[in-house]
């Protein structure tokens, strides 16, 4: 125990920006506000380790498409935007552009790829501790006070409290100790992706296993596919694409089923596109895809797009809006201008498997550009670019560690 807890401390000196992230990750939606956060925190810290590099292409292409959005709203539309949340908005798509083309002022090398590991491993076991007790009736979730968005309903501490009072049964997905199933599962995919570049063999094999794990016992699917997208792409180099594709088809088959079996409402109606959670991230947004980009070329701007799409008839009042996939929102926000924007992300991104990091990452919910996601996006693609630029990647993808031969 003790060598344990000097190792630790001296990781924490040799680089303790980059593992105080992962101390911190775990609490990352907690705070008072937006700006009194743990992701405000975060972010500051990242922001001082960092140098941002400002450029002129990506700046022109973000101002250019707020510009458009905005006046577009102000002449043809009668919904008035919020402007201060606009900009905000706005500030984030700069903050996240120039922060990817930036480099990091502390040392990738000195990272510990177990941090990562054990702290997917504690959230794993924390949604299976919450799976069990669920079952038994018992609410082990996070308060809602402790979150910003405390006086939201769908956390699941509000769902278990309305449950116990009145008096009946509840079924709530766990969340390990963030606000949502979803967000587990990209917490599960940015955790997942840094392990794939600082761990080597059985033990970065166990942090897919985590991953996938998490993802089944929170029964998001958007984690799950998202985690075996990035490890089909990051091991494709040694695996015969077929046989991977049956594999991954028959394992999520064999695993996905047993769970989901004790909500068989909920598979049936994924099957059959009722799911109220799969139709807001992949269904719904394609109907409202196409009235933007015929009747608002440059968009809508979101703070003006729930009240216009209630006027048209597309989305009911007081339910829930079809705005929870992100890469789709800067589409609705900038209406073929959006496809420039998120052009120029994955290309900023370095294109490849960070860019397709970073597109999922965005896919997990509606805010693509807060605090939180920006720290993860940052960091991790940085943290990818200095291990893929520095080892070999034939070396870098190998399933298993190459055995080494005893003299």
């Amino acid at each position: 125990m003790k060598r344990i807890v000097l190792r630790m401390i001296a990781d924490l000196r040799a680089n303790p920006f980059a593992h105080g992230l992962f101390l911190l990750l775990p609490a990352i939606q907690f705070g008072l506000s937006y700006f009194v956060s743990v992701a405000a925190v975060l972010f500051v810290l990242l922001a001082w380790h960092m140098r941002m590099r400002v450029m002129p292409m990506q700046t022109s292409i973000v101002v250019i498409a707020v510009s458009l959005s905005l006046l577009w709203a102000t002449i043809y539309l009668p919904e008035m935007p919020n402007m201060p949340r606009e900009m905000r908005l706005a500030a984030g798509m700069l903050l996240l552009a120039w922060g990817l083309n930036g480099t990091p002022r502390h040392d990738f090398s000195k990272l510990n790829g177990m941090w990562p590991l054990m702290v997917l491993l504690g959230l794993t076991f924390a949604a299976l501790l919450q799976y069990v007790a669920g079952r038994k009736g018992i609410a082990l979730y996070v308060p809602t006070k402790f979150f910003l968005n405390s006086n939201d309903i769908s956390l699941a501490a509000a769902w278990a409290e309305h449950a116990r009072e009145h008096g009946y049964d509840f079924t709530i997905r766990p969340s390990a100790s963030f606000s949502e199933p979803s967000y587990l599962g990209g917490i599960s995919l940015f955790l997942n992706f840094v392990c794939l570049h600082t761990l080597r063999g059985r033990a970065r094999l166990l942090a897919n296993l985590s991953a996938v794990a998490a993802c089944l016992i929170a029964q998001t699917f958007f984690g799950l596919i998202a985690n075996l997208v990035i490890m089909f792409a990051f091991y494709h180099r040694h695996i015969n694409k077929s046989v991977m594709l049956c594999l991954a088809a028959l394992g999520l088959a064999t695993l996905a089923l047993p769970i989901f079996a004790a909500e068989p409402s909920r598979l049936e109606r994924i099957l059959s596109g009722n799911d109220v959670s799969t139709g807001l991230r992949v269904f719904q947004p394609f109907e409202l895809l196409g009235h933007v980009f015929s009747d608002a070329p440059f968009g809508i701007p979101m703070t003006a797009s729930l009240e216009y799409f209630i006027q048209h008839g597309m989305v009911q009042r007081f339910e829930d809006a079809p705005f929870q996939n992100g890469a789709l929102n800067v589409m609705f926000a900038f209406g073929w201008v959006g496809i420039a924007v998120l052009w120029m992300f994955l290309r900023t991104a370095g294109g490849g498997i960070c860019a397709l990091f970073l597109l999922l990452l965005m896919c997990q919910n509606g805010a693509p550009f807060d605090f939180d996601k920006i720290v993860m996006a940052i960091f991790a693609i940085h943290l990818a670019r200095h291990i893929r630029s520095t080892t070999d990647l034939h070396t870098l993808t190998r399933l298993t560690a190459p055995r080494r031969r005893r003299a």
